[in-house]
């Protein structure tokens, strides 16, 4: 006898958004929610316009909104550094073109290669810490909501009309 996962993901109409009726149990666990939040939707990259409702317990909550604030901060101040910095060290890679000076060559590409390590590495640790149950993007049509609870998730999809909410797995 196979056992049937507690646990499933929901994928949702992106343009029934703003009119889904949403459950009273917690998508985290199927217990009362403690709150309902409004919370960004991801990308793979980063921060998406869109946003949503979801009712949460507090940590949950917390980690959401934590989420959203780190991806907006670094799309809006580390991209931008990072591409000031980037520019900025093409100026000595130039200098050494016209010079014939490898040294400045070499120096403008370590601060390249050190600019995408650290680009990586950040990215790496915002992906770290979202929250499994974050929604995400999916091309332009759909919202992905990953390890809802089971039951919580049926209540959702009888809540709302046929194709505004589907369950995946």
């Amino acid at each position: 006898m196979t056992s049937v996962p507690h646990r499933v993901d929901v994928r949702l109409a992106r343009e029934s958004l703003a009119s889904l009726r949403l459950p009273d149990a917690s998508i985290v666990d199927g217990q009362p929610a403690a709150s309902v939040v409004r919370t960004c939707c991801l990308r793979a990259s980063g921060v998406s316009r869109v946003s949503m409702s979801l009712p949460v317990d507090e940590a949950t909550a917390r980690r959401l909104a934590r989420s959203c604030r780190r991806e907006a901060r670094w799309q809006r101040t580390g991209l931008a550094v990072t591409m000031l910095i980037a520019a900025a060290a093409l100026v000595p890679a130039v200098v050494g073109i016209v010079r014939h000076d490898l040294g400045l060559l070499l120096l403008s590409g370590l601060v390249e290669f050190g600019l995408a390590l650290v680009t990586i590495l950040v990215r790496s640790v915002l992906l770290l810490q979202r929250s499994r149950h974050h929604p995400t993007l999916r091309g332009r049509g759909h919202v992905l909501v990953r390890g809802v609870d089971r039951e919580t998730a049926r209540a959702w999809v009888a809540l709302n009309p046929a194709g505004a909410v589907e369950l995946l797995g």
